[in-house]
């Protein structure tokens, strides 16, 4: 049970930080990319970062919901969590320092809130549906 446990809490982490980690990279191309009058090149960038985060999202539904055993306090843990990630950077913009991420976080959806709401429907999931033995 504390394998399941650490196993699923450590593939939710894993996909919020590259989550984040791809918000930031698509931010640095955008802020510090050069002009150009084509915008194709910077928007392959986040077309790759979007297909990467999808293969994250899948390995970690197949982890969740077919590998390991059901875990209800894990599920309760991925949507307090997924909730947190969802809200965060709306609340990081009223916070003192709110200009930092001002820009990328109010014009355009961050990767990392889309995670936190898969994240946190993936808990509500494993909650609702019938426990079973992988095997």
């Amino acid at each position: 049970m504390a394998r399941s446990f650490i196993t699923s809490t450590l593939s939710m982490l894993s996909t919020l930080a590259i989550a984040y980690g791809i918000d930031q990279w698509i931010y640095y191309q955008f802020r510090h990319g050069k002009p150009i009058g084509n915008p194709v090149p910077q928007y392959i960038g986040e077309i790759l970062g979007g297909l990467v985060l999808c293969v994250f999202w899948l390995t970690l539904s197949w982890i969740i919901l077919v590998k390991i055993r059901r875990n209800s306090t894990a599920a309760i843990i991925f949507i307090v969590i997924g909730l947190l990630a969802f809200v965060w950077f709306p609340l990081e913009v009223i916070s003192p320092f709110w200009a930092i991420h001002l820009y990328l976080f109010t014009t355009i959806p961050s990767n990392l809130q889309y995670s936190g709401l898969f994240v946190a429907a993936l808990g509500g999931l494993t909650l609702l549906l019938p426990r079973h033995n992988p095997s």
